[in-house]
């Protein structure tokens, strides 16, 4: 049987794909639309990203029109939203501890808890953080 690919959208990609000012756009482009299109299985955010997202967006433009954008997106097919549960959180929690040495956010330790809980193979990130943990695009 061969496992179904799917793909954690995370903050940077999410942005980087709408902002057409932002340093990563053409780059995010070119991975989010073969992934809208299905090329990389199933497409997930989860309700800390879209908070993260919608957030940062505002931040770097100073538009609620751009951070609704975001936001819009976000929740759009084929994205999937996934909440974070007590039990991921908790998950979260434990890997924020144990990778100290690391410069993820607690944020970012959702995604690895929700990736690892999910079977996601891969995600779409800007973050280097990550590598070395769990598999990126862009590589």
């Amino acid at each position: 049987m061969v496992k179904s690919m799917s793909l954690l959208l995370d903050t940077a990609a999410l942005v980087a794909a709408r902002n057409v000012k932002d340093r990563n756009h053409n780059k995010a482009l070119d991975i989010m639309t073969p992934a809208l299109r299905g090329e990389y299985g199933k497409l997930f955010v989860s309700d800390y990203i879209f908070g993260e997202a919608v957030t940062l967006a505002y931040i770097r433009t100073g538009s609620k029109k751009f951070a609704y954008d975001i936001g819009k997106f976000a929740k759009a097919k084929p994205i999937n939203m996934r909440f974070i549960e007590p039990v991921d959180f908790d998950k979260a929690w434990e890997l924020y501890l144990q990778y100290e040495d690391k410069h993820l956010s607690f944020t970012d330790c959702t995604n690895i808890a929700l990736m690892k809980k999910l079977g996601i193979e891969t995600i779409f990130t800007f973050d280097a953080e990550f590598n070395g943990l769990v598999t990126v695009v862009p590589a």
